[in-house]
């Protein structure tokens, strides 16, 4: 038996070892995108702060994998996906075949049509590459300018923070809050980081960023004209699937999968931020996004691969691990 993963996140590397206990003479194989090994992506804005090295990033490594007996390629780019041949075609053309195939691709912030065309000029917060780029950037930068919201915004707030620059945040909406687990924050998040000397520019959007000379000229919707070092921005978060076109692999905003994991073709399964997943309580699908969710929906995935008849326990809320720590004690010096 042969398994392969796309994805070497949380939902993939915890298939692989679930695999791997069940099945100890299949196949097993990851094939991660990126050039790194397997790292907790929540432990980056720490890494940006120079409180751990990038070593201590890396939850699983090329030695762990050997001695489980797991192949583990990293910087593989997945072109395409042939359910009728059981095989995945990668971007240098090679044909991989499997029995049994996991996609654990993931999420990525996304710009909408209005962002899009300045990309170029906005810095990207997700990736340990991304990280190891903009830690090269910092010392020439005072000035920070982040649209964006979601969790990932806070803990890039709170970096830049801790790095001592200078903020402007701007949302779309009235407040700066989210849905938080401790009551200490509960609607009063955006009075806390004021008092941090974050500047919050409400019910607004960029909408135009333009470079000159060294800095960045950023125009909104309501014709706030702003100067930064260095620009932020991502309108949403989003399952990355671009692996699945032409597959048949039935999808809305991510791929649809039942509560064993598996998608609409046979021996195809999917797992963590890439899925959706339908809910009898809102009676529709849902990404149950975070990092806890994927590792549940991985081993869950990674035990019906082998075999077993293992059923996920859907949340009845979107739950963020903040892996024992508190959210002062995470983000905040």
């Amino acid at each position: 038996m042969k398994y392969v993963i796309i994805g070497a996140g949380a939902a993939g590397v915890t298939a692989a070892k679930t695999i791997r206990e069940i099945d100890t003479s299949g196949e097993v194989v990851i094939l991660g995108e990126e050039g790194f090994s397997p790292y907790n992506r929540y432990m980056l804005t720490d890494f940006l702060c120079d409180s751990i090295k990038e070593d201590e990033l890396i939850h699983t490594s090329a030695s762990v994998f050997k001695k489980i007996g797991v192949t583990f390629r990293k910087g593989e780019h997945v072109k395409a996906i042939h359910p009728q041949k059981k095989c995945i075609k990668l971007f240098h053309n090679e044909v991989v075949h499997y029995d049994k195939l996991l996609i654990a691709t993931g999420g990525t912030p996304g710009l909408g049509p209005v962002l899009q065309p300045f990309q170029k000029h906005i810095q990207r917060y997700y990736s340990l590459e991304d990280i190891c780029l903009l830690k090269r950037k910092m010392p020439s930068i005072q000035k920070c300018i982040v649209f964006g919201e979601g969790l990932s915004s806070l803990d890039l707030l709170c970096g830049l923070y801790n790095l001592e620059k200078q903020i402007v945040y701007i949302i779309r909406g009235t407040r700066a809050d989210w849905d938080l687990v401790e009551p200490e924050f509960y609607g009063e998040l955006h009075e806390f980081l004021e008092e941090k000397g974050i500047e919050i520019i409400t019910e607004d959007r960029v909408i135009s960023i333009e470079k000159s000379n060294h800095c960045f000229q950023v125009l909104t919707l309501k014709q706030r004209k702003l100067t930064a070092d260095i620009v932020f921005a991502w309108d949403h978060y989003k399952p990355n699937i671009t692996c699945i076109k032409g597959t048949g692999i039935e999808k809305k905003l991510g791929i649809l999968v039942d509560e064993q994991m598996r998608t609409s073709e046979e021996d195809i399964y999917a797992a963590g931020d890439c899925v959706e997943i339908y809910h009898p309580g809102l009676k529709n699908y849902w990404i149950n996004f975070g990092w806890s969710n994927a590792q549940e929906q991985g081993e869950v995935a990674g035990k019906n691969m082998a075999g077993q008849r293992e059923t996920y326990k859907i949340q009845k809320t979107i739950v963020f691990n903040l892996k024992g720590k508190s959210l002062r004690a995470r983000w905040w010096r």
